[in-house]
């Protein structure tokens, strides 16, 4: 730039030259002819401030100036920088939005219209009188055999024997029949059977653990309870989830304990207390789903199949075993099971979903909401979800590390929009769980439904993982769930045909020759084999007295007791399964289903249908 032009002009050609806001090569155009412009003022006598003030607004200029400079370029250079300003104010106008966004969900707290804890606490039997309570026998049972948190006794030979289940005969047989029949553990068992006979289970689910109860699960147990009952002042700080269920695990382990107790007394032909034992596991089994979780129901139904496995073992053990009231009193035991735990009840589950969803939407009073995922939310379930899981008793799943309960804060506003909304989310889930309620109560031969919904179920969260979040994350065991229910019911129908054909025979000296010989007297109606509707098999021949259904196949092979699947499926003896597949199995037999018969009884003088090969 030449000397003579003064500092003022050089100044004012720069500035107006950045206000273009043009490109760098254009810019340098507009700077050179603005100087240019200003010379040939200074060469006309000019001064600075004439020139200047000659000048104009620079914010005018300048956007002249870009103006004719754009419409010198290209037609396409023209129609991409529109692209761009039309990107950049577009990106701008989505990260206000998404700010505003992240603004309103910050400051929507959630908002706890159910207390789904104490709505749980009231759908637990209560007690009319203490004499009604049968937690304290079994509490007293518990600890006396052993089963408190940290008792040196669970590692003792004898109780590792019980623990491996074993029938007579078996390597660890004579090691738990001796642990046993031990006075102390006798005594228990007494007491045991006294608790299982009361009407109501009263485990105290939320509410703070006596000495006792502290003793039998442990100080970190009992300070996790009073932890829930210190927060029930606020009970925005209490989710479902945070309830305690220690004590299905040590009603598991006293069933097995029973189980032990009935087969040696099977072995001395002791009928009554393999009855009293057998009927005090049935009683148990009820007991522990009270309140009707679906973990309780599922651990009541895996106590009762031991039940039906060691009676109906027995039985084919020792047909003489029991007389004819005897029979009678242990076919009544597995009819006493109540019909509301003969099929799926989500209504606890639905008190778990509600809380959530509280928690986790936002509420705009007329059922929707967004999803609004945050540390607040999440930090009632952190303290309660620490320890809990289904092997130790609880209800959650595991604890978010800190790493990801800040990523969810940040990421709250993306969540929101990805995940589908309060409203969709629960018709999703209602609906599905609808289904398998319904599916629960069918027989085995519509097995395939309960299949068919679950695979729905599966296949709808895979298209969408992230929208249906929550049913993923709370959803997957319900139509396993759907399937014990329906095993439970066919294997009780088993024990009480096996109990009335037994109970024939005592009468009669021989046994029934078809299903309906069983009818009056000793079943108000013809069982039915659960595969096909049709009056189950009963045979007397060579092979001896047997009563079985087709199995899942439909095909009759004559209930041959020792029938075997192949190897594949683990050497157990299939007689003994009601239900063999799943689709992964169907699929590891090219879709085809084993064709082996479901013998409900055979009485043969030994284990063998029983024991793995």
């Amino acid at each position: 730039m030449p000397d003579e032009i003064d500092p003022q002009l050089t100044a004012l050609a720069q500035r107006v030259s950045r206000m273009t806001r043009l490109r760098r090569a254009e810019r340098a155009d507009v700077e050179r002819e603005l100087t240019s412009h200003f010379t040939e003022a200074a060469a006309a006598g000019h001064a600075p401030a004439e020139a200047i003030a000659a000048f104009g607004d620079p914010k005018s200029a300048a956007r002249d100036l870009r103006a004719a400079a754009i419409a010198k370029r290209g037609a396409m250079d023209r129609a991409l920088g529109k692209a761009l300003r039309f990107t950049g104010v577009a990106i701008a106008g989505v990260v206000v939005m998404y700010a505003s966004f992240a603004a309103y969900l910050h400051f929507q707290s959630p908002v706890i219209k159910v207390d789904t804890l104490a709505a749980y606490r009231d759908r637990l039997a209560k007690p009319a009188t203490p004499e009604d309570d049968a937690w304290p026998l079994y509490r007293r049972a518990f600890l006396a055999l052993g089963l408190a948190a940290g008792d040196p006794e669970q590692a003792s030979e004898g109780a590792k024997a019980v623990g491996e289940g074993p029938y007579p005969g078996m390597p660890a047989w004579n090691a738990a029949v001796a642990w046993v029949e031990a006075p102390e553990r006798q005594a228990a068992l007494a007491t045991l059977r006294a608790a299982a006979a009361r009407p109501v289970f009263g485990f105290p689910a939320a509410r703070e653990f006596d000495a006792l109860d502290t003793q039998l699960f442990g100080e970190d147990a009992a300070r996790q309870m009073r932890e829930i009952v210190a927060a029930r002042e606020d009970p925005t700080m209490v989710p479902i989830l945070g309830v305690k269920l220690p004590q299905l695990a040590k009603a598991q382990s006293a069933a097995r304990i029973l189980s032990t107790d009935a087969l040696r007394a099977a072995e001395r032909g002791d009928g009554n207390r393999f009855v009293d034992d057998i009927e005090a596991i049935v009683r148990l089994s009820v007991h522990v789903a009270d309140g009707r979780i679906m973990v309780g129901d599922l651990v009541g139904m895996a106590i009762r199949s031991l039940a039906t496995g060691r009676a109906i073992a027995a039985l084919e053990w020792k047909p003489d075993l029991l007389d004819g009231a005897q029979l009678a009193r242990l076919q009544r035991a597995f009819e006493s099971v109540p019909p509301a735990l003969q099929r799926l009840d989500l209504g606890a589950e639905r008190l778990v979903w509600l809380d959530v969803e509280q928690r986790f939407f936002t509420d705009d009073g007329r059922g929707n909401g967004w999803f609004r995922l945050d540390r607040k939310a999440l930090l009632p379930f952190v303290g309660t979800m620490e320890s809990s899981s289904l092997t130790n008793g609880g209800l959650g799943g595991g604890t978010p590390p800190t790493a990801s309960l800040a990523a969810a804060t940040l990421s709250g506003p993306a969540a929101a929009l990805i995940v589908q909304d309060r409203k969709s989310t629960r018709a999703f889930f209602e609906r599905m769980a609808t289904r398998f309620e319904e599916a629960s109560a069918l027989p085995l031969r519509d097995h395939a439904k309960i299949t068919a919904a679950d695979r729905e179920f599966h296949e709808e969260v895979a298209a969408d993982p992230v929208g249906l979040l929550l049913p993923r994350v709370l959803m997957p065991a319900f139509g396993q769930a759907a399937r014990s229910y329906v095993v439970d019911r066919s294997w009780r129908d088993a024990m009480a045909a096996t109990c009335a054909a037994l109970r024939f025979r005592a009468d009669t000296g021989a046994w029934p020759a078809r299903a309906e010989d069983l009818v009056p007297k000793y079943l108000p109606a013809v069982p039915l084999d659960p595969w096909t509707g049709t009056p189950i098999r009963m045979a007397t021949d060579a092979g001896g007295f047997r009563v079985w259904s087709t199995g899942e196949d439909g095909r009759d092979d004559s209930g041959d007791p020792r029938a075997t699947d192949l190897a594949s499926w683990g050497g157990t003896r299939a007689t003994t399964l009601a239900l063999r597949h799943d689709d992964r199995t169907r699929a590891n037999w090219g879709g085809e289903i084993p064709r082996i018969d479901w013998v409900w009884y055979a009485p043969r003088g030994n284990f063998a249908r029983w024991i793995d090969q």
